[in-house]
């Protein structure tokens, strides 16, 4: 939890000292100002991060910067530049047999910031795979046998089975590398041909273990694709219904365990993925992240952003799929 927290806060630290430093400096006379947002970078032995993308830097300069690498191996895009920058780190192939470092001496008038940049000989993981090779499909059609309703379209209909009250339905949980983010909560249900989850002051997920769709010791970058809806509430049955209410719920992707980030180099969940658009029932919200660095030993969860508060929060989950994405 401490890691998370420190993760969260360093990020949103950097961008209010940014924000606040970009007032003070429309002054003609503002003093120098510098910010960067890393000290120490690793890469592997192509270069790059675990990921494949190059490493790079958020550099803050009013009176501009200059970048000064102390080997040859090492070297940026953006060696000189002024104001806000995102500069982007080249790291040549390392065939020395031994892990390397060297530094980015960053200085901008009397003021100076050094960057270590460490190259260990780690390999590069990734699974070789071609781009748009399929790791995971499911529409969830095999979720109809335990005649759950379908609640979406005909939201007067109730019916849904606990996946852990039917032993098929565990098994294929267990075969498709599924899980229930929030088991304690008993909250997780099949419909027609879809996911329900969550129930007043529980909240919930499903887990997915990569292990079933990477090959042990690789990763490889994914597009993650689903479809979600909030659970809508009706006054009425059949013809004669009327929305009473739409549960306010958004949806939040994120690494839960092992490697990986979403949608960037640093950050282990997505933002909020809006529900917003839904104004009635048979209406669904077609969502899209992307995975990087992923491995076998990661485990990647999709659950309701409101994940911990109490209410309703209800949600269903429709048409999962992982593809093979471009790592750059």
């Amino acid at each position: 939890m401490k890691k998370t927290f420190l993760r969260m806060l360093l990020p949103a630290l950097l961008i209010g000292l940014l924000a606040s430093s970009c007032i003070e400096d429309k002054a003609k006379d503002a003093a120098a100002r510098l910010i960067v947002s890393k000290v120490s970078v690793e890469v592997i032995q192509t270069g790059t991060l675990s990921t494949g993308s190059k490493a790079t830097l958020d550099i803050l300069a009013n009176r501009g910067y200059t970048i000064i690498p102390s080997a040859d191996w090492l070297s940026v895009d953006k060696p000189v530049g002024k104001g806000r920058v995102t500069v982007v780190i080249d790291v040549e192939a390392n065939d020395t047999e031994k892990a390397r470092t060297a530094y980015l001496t960053v200085t901008s008038e009397e003021l100076t910031e050094t960057v270590t940049v460490t190259q260990t000989l780690d390999p590069d993981t990734d699974d070789g795979l071609e781009i748009g090779h399929v790791y995971l499909e499911d529409d969830f059609a095999w979720c109809e046998q335990f005649g759950g309703d379908d609640q979406v379209q005909f939201p007067d209909q109730s019916s849904t089975t606990p996946v852990r009250n039917e032993s098929a339905a565990v098994a294929k949980f267990e075969e498709m590398g599924y899980s229930e983010y929030n088991y304690a909560g008993n909250a997780f249900y099949m419909a027609k041909h879809y996911f329900k989850m969550g129930k007043n002051n529980q909240q919930n997920g499903l887990a997915i273990d990569m292990g079933k769709y990477i090959e042990k010791e690789k990763s490889s970058t994914v597009t993650l694709t689903f479809d979600a809806a909030p659970v809508v509430s009706i006054n009425g049955s059949g013809s004669d219904i009327t929305l009473r209410s739409i549960d306010d719920t958004s949806v939040t992707v994120e690494v839960y365990e092992g490697p990986g980030t979403v949608d960037g180099p640093t950050s282990k969940t997505s933002d909020a993925l809006t529900m917003s658009s839904v104004t009635s029932w048979n209406q669904w919200v077609s969502m899209k992240v992307t995975l990087y660095g992923v491995s076998d030993s990661s485990q990647i969860v999709i659950r309701s952003t409101q994940f911990g508060q109490s209410g309703y929060h209800r949600w269903y989950l429709d048409n999962i799929k992982m593809v093979k994405a471009p790592r750059n």
